[in-house]
């Protein structure tokens, strides 16, 4: 009975879905350039790829490159004002290419259904901001490559790196444009395979090969669980298209029970199983605990790569996915206290691992991870808003310090060991400047952009927790804003390290360093120790980390909380909640706020930006940079030892993963491959050599007793014809003869008888 309400629930369920895919698709603006955007970058890569290597034009692979992707945020910009230009409940563009392909006969719910997957691109007020970020960083870190990759460009390899670049943008685009699950799917592995590229880059060297590979294995992992979270998306609502999806879920939720696979349980329990399930699929992509040891070992590629990858598009895939399926997770609380958990726990424990790194990428690269935490934090707690608003001021200042390393990097010989660095402010200003805005962001610093998305993050995790009470609120809320807090204070401390290491003191790497802080460069990098001073770099690279920088700065003006009333009367507030509003599902009607904020967000806000993060830098400021040796953190290091080994080697995560799963995993591999090969392949090679032997007995047998028999008979009966042949003369008189002769012992014959 419960399986027949649910086939007819899910017929009408059918026609609702169908109905709202009609309306939403009148209600999308048709664009005929839509598609010029992602495939203008694959254009780059296809004439880069192919005939790079034939024209050794350096030029011309910069102008197919950066054109490119140049042109394509040029797109983006004009479909982007078209899209401000429309009432917010259409504010979308969609242009439909071709049907990919039709799946007829579907089971959906114990019902069938028939559902055509269409190449199609959706612009909205979501994936039009993604398109923004992806193509306007994207076109400054190719232009910043241009100086970057210097020796790659003299040996050859230049057009590849731009060819694997363009593709990554192509693959990106789609993840992020496409109007259905499938076409987000396809964007994603096809990332996944340019990090795999573009981290091995440099694939004669052990450690980038090895790296590249490990960022591939641990992103498939990740995949296994975002495939069957969508496979079980299509069996429940029987579309793959996002906006069906969104037009439906309200009746799939309201439905008693569902079942599949023989499981009956409520549409929450489905609801959390997807939710996890494409959970996991974000954490590999976007290297949250477990799946974030990729990512540190992802610095060994070109410093280009690590700021447009790891930095500002493709960790950030798995928040866009959430945020995009957030109709799925705010009817899967289960679901999103794990967002909210492993969030705060990756926040918290990524910052600590960045207190004591020394290679400067490190230090970033576990930044990163420690970011995407907060960024993960803000979706775990309902405010879908701030976790994407942080995902693109994290995109400037990251990038900016990103792109600000590489510099350093290439001014101090490719060395990338702090302790061989300092005193570089007055060698490189415009770097130095850039990188010390983009350290206020990332701090929480007032009026930078980190301080407002950050700090919003952080308010609605604690709103969770306070609006309910200490007593009958989740307490995981309170937990996590505290893991945050701590996350916060920490990122302070390690980002004021890194400048005061970087920019500060004397320069080190020359051989004259008076306090014996030098040391030998890490030899997996092959850097070497030179002998003149660092200088500013080219145009085109210092520029592109001064607009990111800038970008930093002013970002926070596009979603200014209600609590700050006297700027939101200049700037106005919550540009980009509202901006995104109409994408995200409403359990009730929207709230806008509160008109005057609580004193507790007023005092959180106080405590955040003038002692919390500024407590943290002077703290920093107090170890490494009143006294140029450093004797305090040296202090605290000899009296620490086990706690600071811990931390720089990470906690030995990569090791444990070696000793309980790799390793573990490689020895059953071998005795499987043992099984196989003495076994399964023994037993196969023993029936061939049994049936070898078999056959050739049988071709003896054939041979000898079969055709000798055959060729016996043969001979005889040749033999026995000669014999008959010989009777043959053909001449009249002796048949005569023999006739008479016949005739005679007949007769004779007949006498006798």
């Amino acid at each position: 009975m419960t399986t027949l309400m649910i086939a007819d629930m899910t017929l009408a369920h059918g026609a609702s879905a169908l109905s709202h895919a009609a309306a939403t698709t009148a209600a999308s603006q048709p664009s005929t350039l839509l598609w010029l955007i992602p495939f203008l970058p694959l254009f780059g890569f296809l004439i880069n790829g192919l005939s790079g290597r034939k024209l050794r034009n350096n030029a011309v692979v910069d102008f197919f490159a950066l054109g490119s992707v140049g042109v394509a945020f040029l797109l983006t910009l004009w479909h982007f004002a078209q899209l401000m230009g429309l009432p917010a409940e259409g504010r979308s563009l969609h242009q439909s290419l071709w049907t990919w392909f039709n799946v007829g006969g579907a089971h959906v719910l114990g019902g069938l259904t028939t559902y055509k997957v269409e190449w199609a691109y959706k612009f909205d007020a979501l994936s039009g901001c993604m398109a923004l970020l992806v193509t306007g960083a994207s076109f400054l870190i190719h232009l910043f490559s241009t100086g970057y990759m210097a020796e790659e460009r003299n040996d050859g390899r230049y057009y590849r790196f731009m060819a694997y670049m363009n593709l990554f943008v192509f693959s990106m685009l789609n993840l992020v444009l496409g109007s259905n699950i499938l076409m987000m799917f396809l964007g994603w592995e096809g990332v996944g395979l340019c990090s795999y590229l573009l981290i091995g880059f440099y694939f004669e060297k052990e450690y980038a090969a090895a790296a590249g590979k490990k960022a591939f294995v641990t992103n498939r992992i990740g995949d296994f669980g975002f495939m069957i979270g969508f496979f079980l998306i299509f069996q429940v609502f029987g579309s793959l298209d996002f906006d069906t999806l969104m037009g439906s879920v309200r009746e799939i939720a309201n439905m008693p029970a569902i079942t599949l696979y023989g499981h009956t349980a409520s549409p929450t329990w489905w609801f959390n199983l997807i939710g996890c399930c494409l959970f996991v699929g974000a954490m590999g992509k976007s290297a949250q605990i477990p799946l974030y040891v990729w990512l540190p070992d992802a610095m060994a590629g070109p410093t280009p790569v690590s700021a447009l990858i790891h930095a500002a598009t493709m960790v950030t895939s798995g928040l866009y996915m959430i945020t995009r399926m957030n109709f799925i997770y705010v009817n899967a609380p289960m679901a999103l206290a794990l967002v909210l958990a492993v969030g705060a726990l990756t926040a918290f424990v990524a910052a600590s691992m960045g207190l004591a790194q020394y290679d400067i990428k490190k230090v970033l690269a576990y930044s990163t991870v420690s970011q995407l935490g907060f960024m993960f934090m803000g979706l775990g707690a309902g405010a879908f808003a701030a976790g994407m608003f942080h995902v693109f001021t994290h995109a400037a200042f990251k990038a900016c310090l990103f792109l600000g390393a590489g510099s350093v990097i290439v001014a101090c010989h490719h060395e990338q060991d702090m302790r061989n660095m300092g005193g570089l402010r007055k060698f490189m200003p415009w770097t130095f400047l850039s990188m010390g805005l983009a350290t206020l962001a990332i701090a929480g610093i007032f009026p930078f952009s980190g301080f407002f998305s950050k700090d919003e993050i952080l308010w609605k995790v604690f709103e969770g927790w306070y609006h309910h009470g200490a007593y009958d609120g989740p307490i995981l809320s309170l937990v996590a804003w505290i893991l945050g807090m701590l996350g916060a204070f920490m990122t302070a401390f390690y980002m004021t390290r890194l400048m005061i290491m970087t920019f500060y003191g004397e320069y080190r790497g020359a051989g004259h360093d008076p306090h014996g802080l030098t040391v030998p460069s890490e030899a997996h990098h092959g850097h070497a120790t030179h002998h003149e001073d660092p200088h500013e770099v080219a145009w085109n690279m210092w520029v592109p980390v001064f607009i990111f920088a800038a970008l930093a700065v002013v970002l926070g003006v596009l979603n200014l909380p209600h609590s700050l009333e006297t700027l939101g009367k200049v700037f106005g507030n919550d540009h980009f909640s509202k901006w995104i509003e109409p994408l995200l599902y409403q359990v009730s009607a929207p709230e806008h706020g509160h008109v005057a904020a609580p004193a507790i967000e007023y005092a959180l806000m106080f405590w955040a930006t003038l002692v919390w993060a500024p407590g943290a830098i002077l703290l920093a400021v107090w170890m490494y940079g009143v006294d140029p040796s450093w004797s305090r953190a040296k202090a605290f290091v000899t009296r620490f030892p086990n706690l600071f080994r811990w931390v720089n080697a990470n906690y030995y995560v990569d090791e444990f993963y070696d000793a309980a799963i790799i390793e573990p995993i490689k020895r059953f591999s071998a005795q499987l491959w043992s099984f196989d090969t003495w076994v399964v392949d023994g037993t196969v090679n023993g029936a061939a050599r049994v049936t070898l032997i078999w056959a050739e007995l049988s071709n003896w047998v054939d041979q000898k007793l079969v055709d000798g028999a055959v060729n016996f008979i043969a001979w005889m009966v040749a033999e026995t014809s000669g014999v008959f042949r010989g009777l043959q003369s053909g001449r009249v008189q002796h048949y005569a003869f023999v006739m008479f002769i016949g005739f005679l012992v007949f007769a004779f014959w007949k006498f006798i008888a």
